[in-house]
């Protein structure tokens, strides 16, 4: 009996390491730390913006941009997936990125406390959804520091829950059709001057195939 129960325990001590391993194979820190390694050391620490795709629980995509003053859009975009560097390329999505609005990637060392939030946020306000993309920029000095989180059903956007990235609270949250309209303004946040589509656009146009798709509702890059 005692043989019986050291392996159960064992069996769920290996249970519980690959859960771990699982669960932490999307943070976003760990995409920094792998993404780093494609660009010049003096501008690891300035980033622009980090866009990530995946599940509710966990981000399996990550689309990061530092601010190199190399690039005429002063943005190189680099995508991590499966903890490698799948693509690095000049993010020329018809703006020039700022110095003064990066961010140093130590100041977050996780997505899930926001994915988290997002979860109870649509639980309680009865929302199904099931995969996610989330956005992370300084929109300005002045603004709050927020992760965007679209919530998605297949294709279909069932709104954005903003989560103070500093504290994981929950801002606000975004219907679906102010979310991706870009005429519209959604009024229960201070920082929502753009949809979230238009807001990605901005951030990424021009540097693959999967954010086209995302904000136009087409894909014509990599075919």
């Amino acid at each position: 009996m005692k043989l019986f129960s050291s392996i159960l325990a064992v069996f769920g001590a290996v249970l519980l390491a690959g859960t771990a391993c699982a669960q932490s194979s999307g943070s976003v820190n760990d995409a920094f730390q792998v993404a780093r390694k494609a660009v010049k050391p003096d501008i690891q620490t300035k980033v622009v913006s980090v866009y990530g795709l995946g599940t509710p629980s966990m981000i399996e995509k990550w689309y990061i941009i530092f601010y190199d003053p190399a690039v005429s859009s002063h943005g190189r975009a680099v995508l991590v997936e499966n903890h490698q560097i799948s693509k690095t390329y000049p993010a020329n999505g018809g703006t020039t990125y700022l110095a003064s609005l990066t961010f140093d990637p130590s100041r977050i060392t996780s997505e899930g406390p926001a994915l988290s939030a997002a979860q109870g946020y649509a639980a309680k306000h009865h929302i199904s959804y099931d995969s996610v993309r989330v956005l992370l920029k300084q929109t300005a000095k002045n603004k709050p520091f927020r992760w965007k989180v679209e919530l998605l059903t297949g294709d279909r956007s069932r709104g954005v829950v903003y989560v103070n990235a500093l504290d994981d609270s929950v801002a606000s949250y975004s219907s679906p059709s102010s979310a991706t309209s870009t005429s519209k303004k959604a009024a229960s946040s201070d920082d929502q001057d753009q949809g979230f589509g238009n807001d990605v656009k901005h951030t990424f146009l021009g540097i693959g195939g999967d954010l086209e798709e995302f904000f136009t509702g087409q894909r014509t890059v990599d075919k």
